[in-house]
């Protein structure tokens, strides 16, 4: 395989920079800043979200790494929290109009198998919400959010282990607290931004020099994690197509970051990226 070039950091800086007006708190790159070391802002849209009123956030972080047992498929939480009552929560933000039950459940089992440690008692674990805020969601009919809880099949009555999943509709534009909340997460100017929190926010990551800096930074690390990544499958292969094939993956992966953070086709970003033509079909039948 020939070798590409790739981007360099002043050069993805730059396209962030031309890219940072366009974002919104439904880019995944940009919710994560957006929520990043700011509890409060996190505690008022889990309270708008969850309908839980007197939620009290105690610990939350965001790109929360959980790995699992050794072997498995780790899972990284857009926005994880911990409640005055012990309650855990992850809010991820998830591109589409469908969502993924399985999903779901394999974050939900992945944030129990994380806290139950050895010979601890099962009902020590917490009660748990997992969140996965929709682009849009067909299942929806209007509804600004689903929640599925565990029921008797026969008698409906509660089977209570403590687990929530909400789907929120990000298409959602009732004339509620969550239908404002939705329009928000869409809006990427922030003068028309209506929730004081979030205005203020995103105001700070788009419009001052220190926040800019942040999501340039924050963009940077994601470029060198798709490098890294396809460089390592190529090592951990040891032989010479473990090795090509860890750079497409490389490749792969910078090109789906400059869809993202920049908004380009897969098609702009290989010519970006200068991938020989010869190379292209075949990263966009991969893609």
């Amino acid at each position: 395989m020939k070798d590409s070039k790739v981007l360099s950091a002043e050069e993805r800086k730059a396209l962030v920079l031309q890219k940072v007006e366009q974002y919104c708190v439904m880019d995944d790159v940009f919710m994560r800043q957006v929520f990043k070391d700011d509890m409060p802002l996190t505690q008022h849209v889990l309270r708008i979200i969850t309908g839980i009123g007197d939620l009290v956030l105690k610990k939350s972080e965001t790109q929360r790494d959980i790995k699992s047992l050794v072997g498995s498929r780790s899972v990284i939480l857009d926005v994880f929290g911990v409640d005055s009552k012990g309650k855990r929560y992850d809010l991820e933000v998830q591109n589409g109009n469908s969502v993924d039950p399985k999903r779901m459940r394999y974050y939900s089992a992945a944030m129990d198998v994380e806290y139950l440690k050895p010979e601890q008692d099962f009902s020590a674990l917490p009660e748990q919400w997992v969140v996965f805020v929709m682009e849009s969601d067909e299942e929806a009919q209007g509804r600004g959010a689903r929640l599925f809880e565990n029921r008797d099949a026969l008698t409906g009555d509660a089977f209570d282990d403590g687990t929530h999943k909400l789907v929120v509709n990000g298409a959602y534009r009732g004339e509620d607290e969550l239908g404002h909340l939705m329009a928000d997460f869409c809006q990427p100017d922030p003068a028309k931004i209506k929730d004081a929190l979030l205005r203020k926010r995103v105001q700070y990551l788009k419009d001052s020099a220190k926040g800019v800096d942040q999501m340039s930074s924050a963009s940077e690390e994601l470029f060198n994690w798709g490098r890294d990544e396809g460089l390592k499958e190529g090592r951990d292969e040891g032989l010479k197509e473990g090795r090509d094939e860890g750079l497409r993956q490389g490749m792969l992966n910078n090109v789906r970051s400059l869809m993202e953070t920049v908004g380009w086709s897969a098609q702009e970003a290989l010519d970006k990226l200068k991938v020989p033509k010869a190379e292209q079909a075949r990263y966009l039948s991969m893609l």
